[in-house]
């Protein structure tokens, strides 16, 4: 199991990292984001706008945002980006559950030398 973690460890770190990242950033940005302010004609022109399709405006910041989540999602590379997205998500399952195994056999592996010597 080891040997998988060093094989594999190094080639999807990167990957990881940047999932990390911009889901971070994403965060930060989503509650740093504040909406436009309404102005006054925006407010008395609202009934004349109820009838035409919605537009969402972004801020600066929720510009970022939406290419942070596009950048974390894979969307942003393709259908090679959302490979790689996936790719990192079972990888991170992998290192997880081979991590909880190796420390399960090495804990198996010192009690039976404990009992050994106790015996």
């Amino acid at each position: 199991m080891r040997r998988w973690h060093k094989l594999l460890a190094p080639w999807f770190a990167l990957i990881l990292f940047v999932i990390a990242l911009t889901g971070a950033v994403t965060q930060a940005t989503a509650i740093l984001d504040s909406p436009p302010a309404k102005s006054a004609t925006a407010v008395a022109g609202k009934a004349d706008r109820a009838k035409m399709p919605k537009e969402e405006k972004r801020t600066a910041l929720g510009g970022w945002n939406h290419w942070f989540k596009k950048l974390h999602s894979g969307e942003s590379l393709g259908p090679v980006g959302i490979a790689l997205n996936l790719a990192g998500g079972l990888a991170l399952l992998f290192f997880a559950g081979s991590g909880v195994w190796m420390y399960l056999t090495m804990w198996l592996k010192r009690r039976r030398a404990r009992r050994l010597r106790a015996a």
